[in-house]
């Protein structure tokens, strides 16, 4: 939800469900997002807001529950997130963001962080008048509880526009943990995405 030309209000909510086990989990998250002001370039205060952004911070809290057939539904974590976005143009209209996000987190009554570093190239083209941008993504992870780099995650997928209210995307990701112990996911997704 767009508060003003330089911020807006996010609200999440995402489930997912294991194939091989009986855990499924619900993350439910609020952000604000806040960009400088376009001073060299006033017309990106009219376009697309995160496609016409260069830099904005954002912070944010989020709750995630796990729930099994034999214990129900329980918190597993609560997270308080700040992260610093940029992006860059590069040739052939390919654009290049870059992520820093800081996790605070409160896993039962264990406190940690964890640091999360991305990269996003992104490229956008119109296809039967909807916009259409792929993206593929590259992300390292530090966890505190390790003091090492736990894990990282690749995302290739594309976002379609249906109108100035809706997109949704669709991407294939893998995961692969190196602590505590070496592990790798594979998933498929689908995100809905409103705007107002």
């Amino acid at each position: 939800m767009q508060l003003n030309d330089r911020s807006r209000a996010c609200f999440d909510a995402a489930h997912a469900r294991g194939k091989e086990s009986d855990v499924r989990s619900m993350d439910v998250a609020a952000c604000l997002d806040i960009s400088l002001k376009p001073i060299a370039r006033p017309e990106l205060l009219s376009k697309d807001w995160q496609r016409s952004k260069y830099l904005w911070a954002r912070i944010g809290y989020d709750r995630i529950f796990e729930t099994t057939d034999s214990t129900g539904t329980e918190v597993a974590e609560d997270r308080g997130v700040i992260a610093i976005y940029g992006r860059a143009p590069l040739p052939a209209s390919i654009w290049l963001e870059a992520r820093t996000r800081a996790d605070f987190r409160w896993i039962g009554d264990e406190y940690s962080n964890r640091y999360r570093f991305r990269v996003d190239a992104t490229r956008e083209f119109t296809v039967l008048d909807h916009t259409v941008v792929p993206h593929f993504n590259y992300e390292w992870i530090y966890d505190t509880r390790y003091d090492d780099w736990a894990r990282t995650l690749w995302t290739l997928g594309a976002e379609v526009t249906q109108n100035d209210h809706f997109r949704y995307e669709l991407y294939f990701a893998r995961q692969v943990d190196r602590l505590p112990e070496d592990r790798n996911l594979n998933a498929i997704g689908v995100v809905f995405k409103w705007y107002y």
